[in-house]
């Protein structure tokens, strides 16, 4: 073996690409107000930008699992942090509202498809076996990590500066510190430095058989998984792009959306710190269960809000249970299918979770100018978590996972 194993600062560089990657992703919502005064767009037509990003998102999942699958991780992280990079410097430089929609709703899209979770849990899932379901967890934390520090900074940078040096000075952070982290201080795998995943070389002979997408679609663990991923996104995106004007709705201020959200990824940081350490000893399949049925129970308390301290309980509580549901469905693609075949089949997982997402964001504005209220949405988002827990509830056991695809097909025992 030569030298010290680097799997910890694969992980490390894996939780700052996420802090990006999130960061900025989520940002957008912040230049609606000054670019709508600067250019006089209305908020419909700069919203249109989000539900291309999110559709461009889930369309390029697989497809850069496909490219990981060939190249390898590390090159896809990279590129895929190049172009978010270039793509916020580009929208410095916007004075037309389709060019918002090419660099933020396609190049950034794209950019985030090949650097986000997806990709990262890969590269984590190749240099971790039996320590997977902890460093999945710590390295997906950046996620949280980087709601609570870029988007104030963003928020900053407008105030202060102006929304084109916040563009630029968010798109030189992806260059300037993301990428050379990606490009000198990571590599796709232990082989190629001589290592083993957990740096221990009998876990090389433990790890599940790789597995092709075609055997993944005719396997109940994938459509169970991919489900139950899909109401996370559904009620995920949802509560994210709505619960701003929700705030409002019940009487919070303007900046009232911000805080809650920015509630919500501090508890989901702490939850997905702890679910690291829960992983091994509950087991992913109830540690799934739990958190499905605990955003359940958040929708309801939702429903029949009234009031605005109802809102933080509802932050802290969904919070809670939200991110988690990342690396946890990450690990039980990655035990049931292994890691060589992860990149396709777990694209094509976030391609079903994008779908979801984007139908919940429709969904949710639609029956709101329908019936005046939020509260339809958020009963059918309840609904459609009970329906995650329940389908989670056949899923098998983490022991049973690691049985070659083959065996266990839609059309076998």
């Amino acid at each position: 073996m030569k030298g010290e194993f680097i799997g910890q600062r694969v992980v490390a560089i894996a939780f700052i690409t996420l802090m990006g990657a999130f960061g900025l992703n989520l940002a957008a919502g912040q230049f609606f107000a000054p670019l709508s005064n600067s250019f006089g767009w209305s908020l419909t037509t700069i919203s249109l930008a989000v539900s291309i990003n999110m559709i461009t998102w889930g369309i390029f999942q697989p497809i850069m699992g496909k490219m990981i699958d060939r190249f390898g991780p590390k090159p896809v992280i990279a590129g895929g942090a190049s172009i978010m990079g270039i793509s916020f410097l580009l929208m410095a430089t916007i004075t037309e509202i389709w060019q918002f929609y090419f660099y933020y709703g396609i190049l950034t899209a794209i950019g985030f498809a090949a650097c986000g979770s997806m990709a990262n849990s890969v590269l984590i899932s190749r240099w971790f076996i039996k320590k997977r379901p902890m460093m999945l967890a710590r390295s997906s934390m950046g996620m949280n990590i980087g709601q609570l520090l870029l988007l104030p900074l963003t928020g900053f940078l407008i105030g202060t500066s102006g929304f084109k040096s916040a563009f630029l000075t968010l798109g030189l952070i992806m260059l300037i510190v993301v990428v050379p982290l990606i490009t000198f201080m990571t590599k796709n795998e232990p082989a190629e430095v001589g290592q083993y995943p957990d740096n221990n070389e009998e876990t090389v002979f433990s790890a599940p058989v790789s597995s092709r997408l075609s055997e993944a679609l005719r396997n109940k663990t994938f459509w169970i998984a991919s489900l139950g991923f899909a109401t996370c996104g559904f009620t995920l995106y949802m509560t994210t792009m709505h619960l701003p004007k929700l705030a409002v709705d019940l009487g919070g201020a303007e900046s009232l959306g911000g805080q809650l959200l920015g509630l919500a990824a501090f508890a989901s940081a702490i939850s997905m710190w702890l679910t690291g350490q829960w992983t091994s000893k509950f087991g992913k399949k109830r540690l799934l269960l739990t958190l499905y049925s605990i955003r359940f129970l958040s929708f309801i308390w939702l429903a029949t809000a009234t009031t605005v301290w109802q809102l933080y309980v509802f932050a802290i509580v969904y919070g809670l249970a939200s991110m988690p549901v990342i690396p946890l469905v990450t690990g039980v693609i990655g035990e049931r299918f292994g890691k060589n075949a992860m990149g396709l089949i777990l694209g094509s997982v976030w391609l079903i979770h994008q779908a979801a997402a984007a139908s919940g964001v429709f969904i949710a504005g639609y029956l709101r100018s329908i019936y005046g209220s939020y509260t339809p949405s958020i009963w059918l988002g309840a609904a459609v978590l009970a329906f995650g827990a329940l389908i989670t509830a056949f899923m098998k056991n983490d022991e049973q996972q690691s049985v070659h695809p083959g065996k266990e097909m839609l059309t076998g025992s």
